[in-house]
């Protein structure tokens, strides 16, 4: 009788079903996972029961895409993994995870983008190791916006993305870096990842406060980290003539923006962040997925990033309905959320 795992099915009415399945053995090139921690993309993962509408037919569906484990078996072929070897990999919310790789050991997903089975150094602890897989998408948006040393950044929105923007725009030695955020306890946590102004507020208030800081320039490079479309007009009015905006968030919905002013007249270059199709590297952009995410855990490892002060509920995934109900109210008592398996 096959050994069996449980995984989570959450549906657009805030419920969430435990479900049993049959443990797979692994297939050629497969590898088998046991997974111990599976971190939530609030902003991804929540577009799900935004874009729901609540008078429709109930939706059901698996979510997650950050997992951190052990290796529990392979199938032939497998020579660059084995039993007990730590890594982090895309997997939902479930207990186990089979990853299909191809023959150079790289794991192919659904959208035929190839994301990397990564292993593990001893020092990056499971709690965080799964954030890696937002914080490429983070470093993405760094290196689009070509950052140099002492340009000003301003970054909207200090959920787990910002704050690893942050951190990266730190790294590449810019200055100043001003968070906005909504919450206090937000901005506080950016101070820790390296943000030298903070400013509590999205709209005017905070664009007369960034030209403040910037000497009546506007930033340089804004970044938009926020879950919310409109932020997007804020964004354009707080850069710099010939300044950048680049979108590095998962909000969903429509932005209205002004063309003659704020885009035409100040000639803003706007960049979207999705990390997508750059699964080869190429000679205009060596910047590949996999080579993003070696960086990021490189970092972690020797303590350049940090992401345990953006942890705020480690929890079994017994409770993950529960945590799903407290992002959907908003507030800031919550932050980076882990369930453990």
């Amino acid at each position: 009788m096959a050994e069996t795992g449980t995984r989570l099915i959450f549906r657009s009415d805030f419920v969430v079903d435990q479900e049993t399945f049959d443990i797979p053995e692994p297939g050629q090139h497969q590898v088998l996972m046991k997974v111990d921690r599976s971190q939530v993309s609030a902003g991804s993962e929540m577009n799900f029961f935004r874009l729901n509408p609540v008078d429709g037919p109930v939706q059901r569906r698996q979510l997650g895409y950050m997992t951190v484990g052990r290796v529990t078996a392979v199938g032939d072929g497998v020579t660059m993994y084995a039993p007990g070897d730590r890594v982090l990999t895309c997997g939902h919310h479930a207990s186990h995870w089979l990853v299909d790789l191809a023959d150079d050991g790289s794991h192919i997903d659904e959208a035929n983008v190839i994301e990397p089975l990564s292993p593990l150094a001893d020092g990056v602890s499971d709690n965080v190791a799964g954030f890696v897989v937002l914080a490429d998408v983070a470093l993405h948006g760094v290196r689009r916006a070509g950052l140099q040393i002492d340009e000003s950044v301003a970054v909207f929105g200090c959920g787990i993305v910002g704050q690893q923007t942050i951190q990266l725009a730190r790294i590449a030695g810019t200055y100043p870096i001003i968070a906005v955020d909504l919450f206090d306890s937000r901005l506080e946590l950016a101070k820790i990842s390296g943000a030298t102004h903070v400013i509590n507020g999205n709209t005017t208030d905070a664009v007369v406060a960034i030209k403040e800081i910037t000497g009546g320039r506007g930033a340089e490079t804004v970044f938009h980290c926020a879950p919310v479309a409109s932020v997007l007009q804020t964004t354009m009015e707080a850069a710099a003539e010939r300044g950048k905006v680049v979108l590095t968030a998962s909000a969903p919905g429509i932005a209205q923006i002004g063309l003659q002013i704020e885009l035409l007249r100040h000639e803003l270059t706007i960049i979207g962040v999705y990390e997508i199709g750059i699964d080869q590297p190429h000679g205009y952009w060596p910047w590949t997925r996999s080579r993003n995410r070696r960086a990021c855990l490189r970092l972690l490892s020797i303590g350049a990033l940090r992401f345990d002060h953006l942890i705020s509920h480690v929890v079994p995934y017994t409770e993950a309905e529960a945590m799903f109900r407290m992002m959907a109210r908003g507030g800031d008592d919550w932050m980076g959320l882990v369930f453990a398996w």
